[in-house]
This record gives structure tokens, C-alpha cells and sequence, in this order.
């Protein structure tokens, strides 16, 4: 606590004053209105004031101040598990690549053994002939009848023959050689699929582990930020006592019209589908979520609320949800903070118009129950899991669709 400074009053004797009235009337008028040793005890006081938080500030056990610094972990989770999701993909990407590589060098390896055998086998086929004798029958009848000048060409022939060996022999040991080349190169692919089978592998471990440590943040968030609301709104609100069940009722969380209450237990009266600017719905066109903190626009908060009561006849507990409405400035602040391709541009998103929401507590995971269930369950209230989301891309993204 600040104490309140006062500048100690100036007791001083007749001399004192006199001679204070002499230096003043040397030094002019600004001599008599200011002086340094009369300023400080009133700068230091102003200085103190300046310094001590004034009571409206938020103090350090504030809600306020613990909820942003909640939010704040929050962002900070995300952007990690971001970070580990993009290195999983890079080198699922690059896996690829390499398996249509070594899938290459492989064929024209195959290739090339296959031109080798060709030529090892025509020489052979050659050589077998000469040595059987063939092919000597027409040696014999230039030998019969042409004299020396039949031996000239048959000579000839002979050359022709060996050369015609000679370049085929030569064709096989260059499709030996390449083949051996072109081996080693599919070895060497095979080599760096297997290393990069086993980076990819590990970036995915530290995705999901980032994106473990995310649901259990989010997980711990949602209790927090229902504790903190009910602290902020005292006694008598909605959480002010009871069960999260109840807090839950109170807001109209256990009825189809829940959607349409709004925070006083009221009418919602939001407008429905009326048009607005992307991440510039007032707060008249949007609805609150059973989940505190989280809103919508009208239609698709009374649906989803609908959707949450069949998932906790079915789960036992509530919809884990992460991200709802996102005001514009929410979406310019997390364009700039995500890595590329991780969150739309400013003014395009789905969550700007009032019609998605981002969920964890396992409908974020591929193949679970809960994803399954909301894939056979969720169209039938106007929700579904987008295309574009789908296959592992971003199975955590909902969006209303009547």
C-alpha cells in the first residue's frame, strides 16, 4: 500500500524569511515562485502517485489479470504445437519424395540389369553358334568358290562378326555398370527414406505431444475461467455457487434455448443471419456458449447448443471447446503470431461471421469416439467437419452449415 506524501510546510524563522525575500528580489520574479528545495518534496510526491496503482487498476490477484495470463500460455501452447505439426508435415513431405526416388532408381535399375542380360545373351547366343559351326557352311562355299578373293571376304565377315561381339559385349558391361550405379543410387534413396521415416516419425510424437500438453492447457483453462468468472460475478451469479452443471442451467446451457439466453438469463436477442462484416458482428448478433466464455451468431449458438446436450447424453460431460467467435483484431493478432497456412487471413476466417468453433477433449483427435460420433451426429444439428478439414488436416475444426 502507497502512503500519501506530503511536502513538509517550510517553518522557518523571521531572519530565515527575510533573507529568503532578499535572494528573491536579487534573483527576480522566478526566483520567488520556484525553488528546487521547495519542488522536490512536491515531485517526489507526485512521482509516488504516479508510481502506485490507483484502485480501479487490475492488482496481480485480479481475475482479469490472471485470466489473460492464461490466455497468453495458451497462445504460446498453440503456436508450439503449430511449429510441430509444420516440421511433421515437411518431412511426411519429404518421405515422400524420397520413396518416388528410390521407386525410380529402382525401375531403371531393373532397367538397365534387364539391357545387360539382353547383351550377355547375345554374345553368348554368337559365340555358341561359331563354336557348333553354324554358321560355317557359308564360310565353305566362299572357300569353294571364290579363291582368295572369297577369303578376303570372308576375312571381312569374320572382322564384322567380331566387332558385332565386341560392341555387344561392351553394351552389357555398360549396362552392368549402370546398373550398379543406379543400385547404389536406389540403396542410397532407401537410406535416406529410412532416416527420414524416422524424423518424420519423431516430428509427429512432438506434435502430439505439443498438442497433449494444448488439451490438457485448455482442458485447465476452461476450469480456471469458469472459477474466475465466478469470482467477477460475486455471490449472487451464475457461478456464484453449485455445480458447473448448475452454472451451466443457469445460463440456459441445458435447454434447446439455450443459445437465445443471454448472460442475465434473458432473451438473446440476437439478429440471426442478418448480414455483417466478417469479425464485426456486435454483441446484440451473437449468443453465449455452455461454455463460458465462448459465442457465436444466434442460429448456429442455439443449434450447437443443441448438439452439446445430445454429446453429454452420450459423453457424460460437455463439449471441450477452444475458439468460437473471433472479433477481427482476434484474427489479424493470430495471423501474424501462426505460422503460414495455420490460421486464415484477416477478414476470411469462418469464426469471424459467428459460424465455427474449434474443440478439443478428444473431437480433435482422428479416429477417436468422440470424432466419430460428431462425424455420424453433428450434420443432423447443421454442424459437420468441412472437406478441406478432413483426413487429420484439422479434425477440430466445426463449422454450421444449415
Amino acid at each position: 500500500m502507497c502512503a500519501v506524501l506530503r511536502p513538509p510546510l517550510n517553518t522557518v524563522s523571521n531572519d530565515r524569511k527575510a533573507e529568503r525575500s532578499s535572494s528573491a528580489a536579487r534573483a527576480g520574479d522566478f526566483g520567488r515562485l520556484f525553488s528546487v528545495r521547495s519542488a522536490l518534496p512536491w515531485g517526489l510526491a507526485v512521482l509516488m502517485a504516479f508510481s502506485c496503482p490507483s484502485p480501479a487498476a487490475a492488482q496481480p490477484g485480479d481475475p482479469r489479470v490472471e485470466l489473460a495470463a492464461l490466455r497468453a500460455e495458451l497462445e504460446v501452447l498453440r503456436a508450439d504445437a503449430g511449429e510441430r505439426i509444420e516440421e511433421y508435415l515437411a518431412e511426411r513431405a519429404l518421405l515422400e519424395e524420397l520413396a518416388g526416388e528410390r521407386r525410380a532408381a529402382e525401375g531403371l535399375a531393373e532397367e538397365a540389369r534387364g539391357r545387360g542380360e539382353a547383351s550377355r545373351l547375345a554374345v553368348a547366343r554368337q559365340a555358341a553358334a561359331v563354336y557348333k559351326g553354324a554358321d560355317l557352311s557359308p564360310v565353305r562355299t566362299l572357300l569353294g568358290s571364290g579363291g582368295p578373293a572369297g577369303m578376303l571376304d570372308l576375312a571381312a565377315d569374320l572382322d564384322l562378326l567380331g566387332d558385332h561381339r565386341s560392341a555387344e559385349l561392351g553394351r552389357a558391361r555398360a549396362a552392368g555398370v549402370a546398373a550398379d550405379t543406379l543400385s547404389e543410387s536406389a540403396r542410397g534413396a532407401e537410406r535416406e527414406q529410412r532416416a527420414a521415416t524416422e524424423r518424420a516419425g519423431e516430428a509427429r510424437e512432438e506434435a502430439e505431444e505439443a498438442i497433449l500438453v494444448q488439451e490438457e492447457a485448455l482442458t485447465g483453462l476452461i476450469a480456471e475461467q469458469t472459477r474466475l468468472e465466478a469470482l467477477q460475478e460475486g455471490p449472487g451469479g451464475a457461478g456464484g455457487g453449485g455445480t458447473p452443471r448448475e452454472a451451466r442451467g443457469a445460463a440456459g446451457g441445458d435447454s434447446p434455448d439455450a443459445g437465445r439466453g443471454g448472460a442475465g438469463g434473458g432473451a438473446c436477442t440476437g439478429d440471426g443471419a442478418a448480414p455483417h462484416p466478417n469479425g464485426r458482428i456486435p454483441e446484440s448478433g451473437l449468443c453465449p456458449l455452455p461454455q463460458p466464455g465462448e459465442r457465436l451468431r444466434a442460429d448456429a449458438a442455439a443449434a450447437f447448443v443443441e448438439l452439446d446436450a445430445a454429446y453429454r447424453e452420450e459423453f457424460g460431460r460437455a463439449m471441450c471447446v477452444t475458439d468460437s467467435y473471433r472479433p477481427y483484431h482476434e484474427q489479424v493478432a493470430l495471423f501474424e503470431q501462426m505460422l503460414p497456412g495455420m490460421a486464415a487471413r484477416p477478414g476470411t476466417s469462418t469464426h469471424g461471421r459467428g459460424l465455427a468453433v474449434d474443440l478439443c477433449g478428444g473431437v480433435n483427435v482422428l479416429d477417436s469416439a468422440e470424432h466419430a460420433w460428431m462425424l455420424s451426429h453433428a450434420p443432423a444439428f447443421g454442424w459437420d467437419n468441412p472437406s478441406w478439414a478432413r483426413g487429420g488436416f484439422e479434425p477440430w475444426h466445426w463449422e454450421y452449415a444449415p
